[in-house]
């Protein structure tokens, strides 16, 4: 490692990248670093680890960032996926989720029920579904994001049928 700090004292330019790993995926990366052997078993997991959440693109062409191409390539072994999550702790289940608990969308629905009357909750569910098809348009996040999940959730079931 030595070598590489006389490379960053040369450089007065940086970029620090964090990232944070909570519950199940954390317990397994935990896990992968206590059977790590070498540093550079280690260092190919730390890459990994980033590279299976993260990745960096350009906006306009969808092409992989410098860094990431320069993580891939740090890799001895260019597989960096860990073992599939359970299918109920994916992104869209906890979205689901979000919309019934945090983002008070059922207290909203109530809310309305109780004031324009029954039959008022639909109505604003079909005005929501109806502004979202004429209004919603896809941004380069939302596209990277199904082109990174859709054939892997596609395995399953739709979440919302299993609670």
């Amino acid at each position: 490692m030595k070598h590489n700090r006389s490379k960053a004292k040369a450089v007065d330019d940086w970029t620090r990248f964090e990232v944070e790993y909570k519950g199940h995926y954390a317990h397994e990366l935990t896990k992968a670093i206590r059977q790590c052997k070498t540093d550079n078993e280690l260092k190919n997991l730390i890459l990994s680890s980033i590279l299976d959440k993260y990745m960096f693109f350009h906006v306009n062409s969808n092409r992989p960032h410098r860094i990431t191409r320069l993580m891939i390539n740090l890799l001895d072994d260019k597989k960096f996926e860990f073992p599939p999550q359970n299918p109920r702790d994916d992104t869209v289940k906890r979205s689901i989720d979000y919309m019934k608990k945090g983002s008070g969308l059922y207290p909203l629905l109530y809310k309305v029920n109780q004031v324009w009357g029954d039959g008022s909750d639909s109505e604003l569910i079909q005005y929501l579904f109806f502004d979202y098809k004429k209004e919603f348009s896809p941004n380069k996040d939302h596209e990277a994001w199904v082109t990174k999940y859709k054939n892997y959730l596609q395995r399953f079931p739709v979440p919302w049928e299993d609670d």
